[in-house]
């Protein structure tokens, strides 16, 4: 009897392993898949990883912020050691250069976000005297500024005062208040639990526009980019004009008719008209609901005229490039005209070597028929390494007719970040070339420093050296200017306090009368001289003044 049944066992365990086979060479191998759902995989990958890539970004931008959005914070930034390497055979440029080179600019602010309060304040300081500074501050109810150097009373208004400030000194477009970063930002960051949904609706959308005809696979296929070889699968997707056109179409349909979407939009388009209000003609219409639906009916009779206007030549071809695991490594899509022999490029590309290095491309390049072709690349480059990193971007720009160059623009910047405990090292070089003016040598730019944390403090220190220099074979030109650059944040401070304002140290300028106005413009002016007496050997060094002019002076 057990005999007998040996066979049937054996049978059984071949199925299964047949069965668990084929399953995974569905799952995993793509054999037997249709080359169409082969490439939807790769796109839900896409977006699977585009999501989480968002989250993380959300995620660290929020780490950042918070400290910004929750309690006061209070930061001094100092600019100071400003030194300029330039040939002169001008006496009075030599002076300026040295002057400059003990001036300090400091700025003070104290911000209270979730309370709408911020206070600015900026001084120049020369061999530690101060020379000149100004002050700046709003809450909820009012907005006010002041020169002590000049005059010694704030000027202020209150915001339900902005239509008199308006009209009585010709100043548009004043808004109603200045919003918090708060409420911008939760303009911006939607839960993914309202967005997915909705995004998904569009994706299954396109998945069921797509026919088999219009996807190919190549699936021992190679990717090449950078130096860089990988084995992939090579997905071909084309839509031929009306294809393209009637994908366009159903996409305006479904955004005019999406109640979800509208839902999501409005309370946003609500509040950002609130937040940029101005009242001028250029602020956004305030809009009920029922207009807020009608503009998106609106919306798709002009996307339908401009999909059924626009050219679309010989179609529109895509080339899909993607790993074992469905991450898609490049996109390329190429809209190309026979007939007027334009062709259009836009080229994707993000990958991780064998070297861990992290490689994002963007590409544009447009060719027309009368010559004309336009180039725009950029390309990154990044490794890292715990919570170290070291990189390079690359910014290019083309632009040429025929055998003329117009524009040919590089920007590369290379960039080295490490950790040591609470500090973070930083060192950038940019450097700046422009081919087509003949430029012998690049402008570079370049900051290096440390950012120090301290939690128990609540601090963050940052210490920079800031250098720039240009071509050295141009006498005109400096050959190099730097300064330090320091900045001190105090955090979760003591609430903000903004000056107490009363008759004696203040003007509002909303109720103030014509003749308190000439009255104030009198004692601008004796302050504005009072100034120039106390710097005048200031001013005569940087040449603002002649050499003579204090015996001129009243």
């Amino acid at each position: 009897m057990a005999r007998g049944k040996m066979p049937l066992i054996l049978v059984l365990v071949v199925l299964l392993v047949a069965a668990g086979g084929l399953y995974s060479a569905y799952a995993f191998f793509d054999v037997f898949k249709s080359d169409k759902t082969v490439y939807l995989e790769a796109e839900a990958k896409e977006m699977q990883n585009f999501s989480e890539m968002i989250e993380e970004y959300n995620q660290k931008y929020n780490e950042y912020a918070k400290p910004y959005l929750e309690g006061a914070v209070e930061q001094k930034i100092e600019l100071s050691n400003l030194t300029v390497d330039m040939q002169t055979t001008d006496p009075q440029e030599a002076k300026i250069m040295e002057i400059v080179k003990d001036a300090k600019v400091v700025v003070e602010s104290k911000m209270d976000d979730k309370n709408k309060k911020n206070f600015l304040k900026a001084d120049v300081n020369i061999k530690n005297n101060n020379v000149i500074g100004v002050e700046f501050f709003y809450d909820a109810e009012k907005l006010g500024f002041g020169v002590p150097a000049l005059y010694n009373k704030y000027g202020y208004f209150n915001w339900k005062d902005k239509a008199v400030i308006e009209q009585k000194y010709g100043i548009p477009g004043i808004p109603e208040s200045i919003p918090s970063q708060k409420e911008y930002l939760d303009l911006i960051q939607i839960p993914k639990e309202e967005l997915q949904p909705i995004m998904r609706e569009y994706a299954m959308l396109y998945a069921d526009s797509i026919q088999n005809d219009q996807v190919s696979v190549k699936k021992n296929a190679t990717f090449e980019e950078a130096g860089v070889k990988m084995d992939a699968k090579e997905i071909t997707v084309t839509f031929t004009p009306e294809q393209y056109k009637q994908l366009m179409k159903k996409m305006a349909d479904k955004i005019s008719k999406d109640q979800k979407l509208q839902d999501l939009l409005y309370p946003r388009y609500q509040k950002l008209a609130e937040l940029t209000a101005s009242g001028s003609p250029e602020d956004l219409p305030k809009l009920s609901k029922e207009e807020f639906k009608k503009k998106f009916a609106e919306f798709k009779e002009e996307a339908d005229r401009s999909i059924d206007n626009g050219e679309y030549g010989d179609g529109i071809k895509m080339i899909v490039y993607a790993d074992k695991e469905d991450n898609i490594l490049s996109r390329t899509i190429e809209m190309n005209d026979t007939k007027s022999g334009d062709k259009n490029t836009l080229k994707l590309v993000s990958f991780q070597d064998k070297e861990n290095k992290d490689h994002v491309v963007f590409d544009v390049n447009t060719k027309k028929s009368d010559n004309m072709e336009e180039k725009v690349n950029i390309a990154y480059v990044n490794k890292k390494e715990g919570e170290n990193c070291k990189g390079n971007v690359k910014f290019t720009v083309v632009d040429k007719t025929g055998s003329s160059t117009l524009t040919d623009v590089v920007a590369e910047a290379d960039f080295a970040m490490t950790k040591e405990g609470n500090k973070q090292n930083q060192d950038v070089k940019v450097k700046i070339n422009d081919n087509e003016s003949g430029q012998s040598e690049p402008i570079v730019l370049s900051w290096k420093g440390t950012v120090t944390n301290n939690d128990k403090d609540k601090t963050r220190i940052a210490d920079y050296k800031v250098e720039m220099s240009g071509p050295q074979d141009d006498p005109t030109m400096p050959k190099k200017i730097s300064l330090d650059m320091k900045s001190n944040e105090k955090f979760n401070v003591a609430g903000v306090k903004l000056p107490e304002l009363n008759a004696q140290n203040s003007i509002n300028l909303a109720t103030m009368t014509d003749q308190q106005m000439m009255q104030i413009q009198q004692e601008i002016q004796q302050g504005s001289m009072q100034f120039m007496m106390k710097n005048m050997a200031l001013f005569q060094q940087l040449g603002i003044i002649p050499a003579d002019a204090g015996m001129m002076m009243p």
